[in-house]
Formats: structure tokens, sequence, C-alpha cells
């Protein structure tokens, strides 16, 4: 750890930390923890091609009370059949969930959307962005469901 590093992790200690803090310094966790699921059921797809990387990147955003955060996060990067697929964690504070994961592929446009039930166990919900504004019915995030992306998303089908 760089002497920075530890500059920076006393100085965490030592600030008072808000819930939007905690739920911001949470974040890429998150995130990180629905990459390894998805790698995890296109495990056996890597054999056969399919190839996944991580591209790190930045977010700006701002909360509805106010504070502006800059934080680093990864994106997802599935290739494939001469086509890709990018997941990109685009904001953490949704006004109908808690943290918003953005699919791009050539011809469809996902969102996956997290929410957090009443024992706070965190959910995935996928979703087309265009029916997203209109507050759609969303599907739970499977492994069916994100083979079914990945199938439409790099022309396998």
């Amino acid at each position: 750890m760089s002497k920075a590093d530890e500059l920076a992790a006393k100085l965490k200690q030592t600030r008072p930390t808000s819930l939007i803090d905690q739920a911001i310094d949470s974040w890429p966790d998150q995130v990180n923890e629905l990459y390894h699921r998805i790698e995890t059921w296109l495990q056996p797809l890597t054999g056969a091609g399919l190839v996944l990387r991580r591209n790190p990147t930045h977010v700006f955003e701002s909360h509805p009370l106010g504070d502006t955060f800059d934080y680093a996060i990864d994106q997802l990067v599935i290739t494939g059949n001469h086509h890709s697929i990018t997941f990109d964690p685009v904001e953490r504070f949704t006004a109908d969930g808690e943290g918003r994961v953005e699919i791009h592929a050539s011809d469809n446009e996902l969102a996956l959307l997290r929410t957090v039930d009443e024992h706070g166990a965190t959910h995935w919900w996928l979703q087309t962005i265009e029916q997203a504004a209109r507050r759609p019915d969303a599907v739970a995030l499977t492994e069916n469901n994100l083979l079914s992306v990945v199938q439409a998303g790099l022309a396998l089908g």
C-alpha cells in the first residue's frame, strides 16, 4: 500500500460517514459481485471462444440531496462472434432502485436495476431501457435470462 493509500484510509476513518457515502463506497463491491455471478454463469462459454474482460471507468453522479460523487468502477465487456455486450454501471442513485447497470449491445439496450428487500437482500432485475421510463414489469436476473441476453447480443441464435 502506498503512502497516499495509507493516508486516504486514515482520512476516511476520521471523517463522519453518511449513509449516502456508505452507499457509494459499497456500490463497486455490489457491481463486482454481480459481475462475478455473470462470469460464473458464462464460464462454459469461455472455452468456446467467449471473452470476458473488465474495463476501468469513472462515474460522476449527483445524489438528489445535492452531494456529488466521482468514483472508479469497472465495466464488464463480453465479446464473441464478432459482437460485444457492455455492462456499464451508470448510477448508484436511481428513482426506482438502488443502482443501475446499462447493457449495451449492437441492437438492444437493456438495463439491470438493483433493488434491496426488507431483509437487506439484493435483487437484480432485467428490463429494456425504452420501457424503463414507463415502469414496466421487469424480470429477475437469472442464468437463463442472462444467457438469452448474451445469445441475442452476440447474434448466436
